[in-house]
């Protein structure tokens, strides 16, 4: 299994562009006993991204896997987005609906994976296969209309 992303060494590699989202790293008994990132995120505002999360990644290379996959516990029930850049560029967002207050494994077959349909940077080769050969960082972000809080584990590449 390749990490993606561990929450070992605390914050590093981890952010959010607004603020308000607060960001720790603590430990859930409830879960396991490893690290585990904790997000509290405000009401949504005007800005669309303004409780993005931005997790580097510690393996670029994803084409061992064929899926991204991780535990995540949301304090109430959300709509949450999960998004990457491949290498030509294309911005590829997942949407998950989460039940509250129960840890919940996530698993994102590429092969189910589809570019983003609200948002392509200028330069993506929009077209091209996805290609998960160099990937910088995962994102992401909750979706509903209130604030709240959710703690999510390491991030891996599953192989099948």
């Amino acid at each position: 299994m390749t990490v993606i992303h561990a929450f070992a060494q605390g914050l590093a590699g981890v952010r959010a562009a607004n603020p308000d989202v607060h960001l720790s790293v603590g430990r859930d008994p409830s879960f396991s006993d490893e690290p585990v990132l904790l997000v509290e995120y405000p009401a949504p505002g005007s800005d669309p991204a303004g409780r993005d999360v931005r997790c580097d990644a510690e393996n670029r290379d994803w084409s061992v896997g064929r899926a991204i996959a991780f535990q995540i516990r949301p304090s109430r029930a959300l709509r949450l987005s999960v998004s990457f850049v491949d290498r030509n560029g294309v911005v590829y967002t997942s949407w998950l609906d989460l039940q509250a207050d129960a840890w919940q494994r996530v698993r994102l077959a590429f092969d189910e994976m589809r570019p983003n349909p609200y948002f392509q940077p200028p330069n993506a080769r929009s077209g091209a296969p996805i290609d998960v050969s160099d990937v910088a960082f995962i994102a992401f972000a909750p979706q509903d209309r209130s604030s709240g809080r959710l703690s999510i584990g390491r991030i891996v590449m599953e192989g099948s």
